[in-house]
């Protein structure tokens, strides 16, 4: 017979079953030598969650008829398993997503399960392992980055930052190939993922332009050029239009909308690159001209890229960027949370205004 103390509670989905999220209970899971116990604080709502929400994809662990929900976490360490010797309790962390292959293939065996070659990988709240939007749960230790003090209040943000690092550093490594630094860059989409970018990119020393279908005078537009980047609105000045003379060095595609993603390819320059980070369920179907695309291509050099996940060092250099924004930026990088629910009312994070970026369920609220 189980106990209240033998469980925690979580938001849970049935996999493939649409509107089948809930708030219920999971096992508390003991600590063993070289694991740690976390206690979840915040977790960052996103597009993924909201697919798997719809029944759109998802997978229970194995054996296990449900999911627990959520992906961007910030925790604490709460108790610290025999052998581990760099956490101590009480200290913010970062809990990885993303798991390598067992056994682990070359990439996984390299601590590069981002690139896992089988594709055997698990990641907490989407494939094989329950997420992070619980009470409590034991990782391996190796398994967390820790996070400053200084961060506690936007650390969630850590985890879809590790999606444009690790972006920008592909992006990067193409264009160095023949053309040294880039100067000007394309962020589509101007949602949490597109708007970290926008941050890094600005602090990388470029020339950031923002391409979104919000008015000019909206929240979103406005904290665009708060920070030295220009705004688009896509509605009323075609991203063709607003390109810059010259074309772009560098474009991170935001939202996963096939027909803005060959938009952005044609507005790239010589030796442009464009990387792609969006992914959406579903079927779309549109024209393009194939033949056109793939002469201009050649001819300017240009590559088009996808990149997905993250690696341990990218949720490290998520950790120090986001530290620099908020030396930078000031008050932008929380305005980034637009809406912090409790874990009781889990459903709100999912219904944002047009113009919220960011919806947070704080986790940890439960337990106080």
């Amino acid at each position: 017979m189980t106990s209240a103390s033998d469980q925690v509670s979580a938001i849970v989905i049935t996999p493939g079953q649409a509107g089948s999220a809930q708030l219920g209970t999971v096992a508390r899971e003991p600590v063993t030598a070289g694991s740690v116990r976390l206690a979840v604080e915040a977790v960052g709502v996103c597009g993924t969650d909201a697919e798997i929400c719809e029944g759109l994809y998802g997978q229970a662990p194995a054996g296990q008829p449900q999911l627990v929900l959520g992906h961007e976490a910030l925790a604490r360490v709460a108790e610290v398993g025999a052998g581990v010797q760099d956490l101590r309790a009480g200290q913010w962390v970062v809990p990885i997503v993303r798991r390598p292959c067992q056994p682990p293939c070359a990439a996984c065996s390299q601590g590069r399960w981002d690139e896992c070659l089988t594709g055997g990988y698990q990641e907490h709240g989407i494939k094989g392992l329950h997420g992070f939007m619980r009470q409590e749960l034991v990782v391996a230790a190796d398994a967390v980055v820790p996070l400053p003090e200084a961060l506690a209040d936007v650390g969630m943000l850590t985890e879809p930052l590790t999606i444009i690092e690790k972006a920008v550093e592909r992006g990067l490594a193409v264009h160095r190939l023949g053309s040294g630094e880039p100067r000007r860059a394309l962020v589509t989409g101007a949602g949490p993922v597109g708007l970290l970018g926008v941050l890094l990119l600005v602090c990388r020393g470029l020339d950031v332009y923002v391409v979104d279908r919000r008015p000019a005078d909206s929240p979103k537009a406005k904290l665009v050029e708060s920070v030295g980047a220009h705004y688009i609105d896509d509605s009323t000045t075609p991203l063709e239009q607003a390109a810059p003379r010259g074309g772009f060095d560098l474009a991170l595609e935001a939202t996963g909308y096939a027909p803005l993603l060959f938009r952005a390819l044609n507005t790239l320059g010589v030796n442009g690159v464009l990387v792609l980070t969006g992914v959406t369920g579903g079927h779309h179907a549109l024209d393009v001209d194939v033949n056109l695309m793939n002469t201009t291509m050649v001819l300017e050099n240009q590559a088009m890229i996808g990149s997905v996940n993250a690696a341990r060092r990218h949720y490290q250099q998520a950790v120090q960027d986001l530290s620099a924004f908020v030396t930078r930026f000031g008050p932008v990088v929380p305005a980034l949370i637009t809406e912090r629910v409790p874990l009781s009312k889990f459903g709100q994070a999912f219904n944002k205004a047009p113009d919220a970026i960011k919806s947070v369920v704080m986790v940890g609220e439960a337990s106080r």
